[in-house]
């Protein structure tokens, strides 16, 4: 499947919006909410979901922390299941692709980080002496290039890269690419298990057993599972706010009555 320079745009423009999420609550990069729309623009809906999801699982745990930047999942998405789709559906290849393009970005991003840094004595000069169009000038430049940090990357590799492609598939060992094929099977428990070293804290894990005994002993669907966890989570946040509150209440009690 060849891609049109239409395509290879909007892709490309997807990857750029996608790219304000670094400067904000951290939650578009999902591979879940980047890869449909891959497949939306492409056309296959269903290999952009598998590819997707498999992606979602694998870096489930990933989060950027302190100065510590993540394999770029928002390029790696994108190229990954638009590759997934124009080979015929293989997940392996979309995986391996999609793990190789995010941790080529992650050095980019970090290089991008570095540059960035030699800003912010401009703009604190630009902004002791008042210029507030000076201001507005650095907003509107770093805007664009946080935008055109991805988004140029995806488009050079979208429009370029099948041919680059076919040649790397074509040198890859058919014993190699099926071993991918089965470690995407495997990543996904790899996520899991570094997300559950996360909310596995104090007592937590009754919340996960209920779970799983309301998925695998009552029979409940996801959906149903997942209105009775909210349910639980809104009551145990009610009870620590109330925990919260008990110590400051008696102190300001103790105080009336001195």
């Amino acid at each position: 499947m060849q891609l049109s320079v239409i395509q290879c745009f909007l892709l490309a423009l997807w990857a750029g919006y996608c790219s304000y999420d670094d400067q904000g609550p951290q939650m578009l990069r999902r591979p879940l909410l980047i890869g449909p729309v891959v497949g939306f623009v492409l056309g296959d809906l269903t290999t952009a979901l598998i590819v997707s999801a498999t992606l979602e699982l694998t870096w489930m745990g990933l989060g950027n922390m302190a100065g510590y930047q993540t394999p770029d999942m928002i390029l790696g998405t994108i190229i990954g299941t638009t590759f997934a789709i124009t080979t015929g559906g293989e997940l392996g290849t979309g995986v391996a692709l999609a793990t190789a393009v995010a941790i080529l970005s992650q050095q980019l991003l970090l290089v991008f980080g570095f540059i960035r840094q030699f800003w912010y004595p401009w703009a604190e000069r630009v902004a002791l002496s008042g210029d507030f169009s000076g201001l507005t000038v650095i907003s509107v430049v770093s805007a664009i290039l946080q935008f055109a940090i991805r988004a140029i990357p995806c488009f050079i590799i979208l429009y370029l890269g099948d041919e680059i492609i076919a040649q790397v598939t074509a040198a890859i060992p058919a014993n190699v690419l099926s071993g991918i094929s089965a470690a995407s099977g495997i990543l996904p428990a790899v996520g899991l298990s570094i997300l559950m070293t996360i909310i596995m804290k104090k007592g937590m894990w009754a919340f996960l057993l209920l779970g799983f005994v309301l998925n695998a002993y009552l029979g409940l669907n996801t959906m149903a599972v997942t209105f009775i966890s909210i349910s639980f989570a809104t009551i145990y946040a009610w009870i620590l706010e109330i925990q919260d509150k008990s110590p400051a209440e008696s102190s300001e009690k103790g105080g009336y009555d001195l």
